[in-house]
């Protein structure tokens, strides 16, 4: 099953890559509010290791609309890609070659935790939002395990999210989300070789995580018993952006959760 849906989504990566965007750079500042973004599988390949802030366009084009949103408000943001490799899909598959990817999930993992630490060091009054694709979405999900009672954490963004559970503790978009039971993540499936956690995220941080998945995307809704994986659901994988309504309207329960988690900002001249 890896084999096969490593030859499609490698060849719908090259869909991904090479998006023209600006940077997203952490200022050295602390801002109200500060962004880590993953990339998701070949996204951080080559001169896109700079394109889209270095994590995606899924992921940078979520980050640029709650910014705008926050801006409106009075509200600052800045942001960081998180530093890992983001490896392609292996073409050949293998256990070689899915050995190498679970390397790169595991060497997010440990960047992304990393990262996080570093910067509430740095500014420990700033709120934290955490966002991956894909790939990427896996580095999230594997910290959050560890983040529920983690103050600086506001919200974390989980675009097609190969740890995915049905049942999981998170706010829940996409079409599977009106479907009982879909949205297993193909490394839940496959869960020994994924060296996963096969456990709902507790509570305390699911209820600030925005999971999105749709039906027959490959990878956050795999398909244990499909001799293959069809086009139809390399474009499923592929077309996740942020939307002002639908089921991919993700900017406005994440919206939300940051906005819940921030004091309202002091007027000047305001009465007490």
């Amino acid at each position: 099953m890896f084999i096969r849906l490593g030859m499609a989504v490698a060849v719908a990566a090259t869909a991904l890559v090479g998006l023209a965007g600006g940077t997203a750079a952490a200022a050295p500042q602390c801002a109200d509010f500060h962004w880590i973004g993953a990339a998701g599988s070949g996204q951080r390949d080559g001169a896109n290791v700079t394109a889209n802030g270095g994590m995606g366009d899924v992921v940078y084009q979520s980050y640029q609309q709650l910014s705008a949103e926050l801006a409106a408000t009075g509200r600052t943001m800045t942001a960081e890609a998180v530093q890992y490799p983001a490896a392609p899909v292996p073409l050949a598959g293998g256990l070689g070659g899915w050995m190498d990817f679970m390397d790169s999930v595991e060497d997010g993992t440990e960047a992304a935790a990393d990262q996080l630490e570093a910067f509430t060091a740095r500014c420990p009054q700033t709120k934290v939002v955490l966002a991956g694709y894909s790939q990427g979405a896996m580095v999230i999900h594997r910290n959050l395990h560890d983040l529920a009672d983690a103050p600086n954490v506001a919200a974390a963004l989980l675009v097609a999210d190969g740890d995915r559970l049905p049942a999981d503790t998170t706010i829940n978009l996409g079409s599977t989300a009106v479907l009982p039971g879909a949205g297993k993540g193909v490394a839940q499936e496959h869960s020994f070789l994924a060296s996963t956690d096969t456990s709902p995220l507790p509570p305390a941080i699911g209820a600030r995580t925005v999971s999105v998945c749709d039906i027959g995307d490959p990878v956050c809704d795999y398909d244990a018993a499909a001799e293959e994986v069809p086009a139809s659901a390399i474009a499923i994988h592929t077309a996740y952006a942020p939307a002002a309504s639908g089921p991919h309207a993700w900017g406005g329960p994440l919206y939300n959760l940051v906005m819940s988690s921030s004091p309202a900002p002091v007027v000047p001249g305001a009465m007490a």
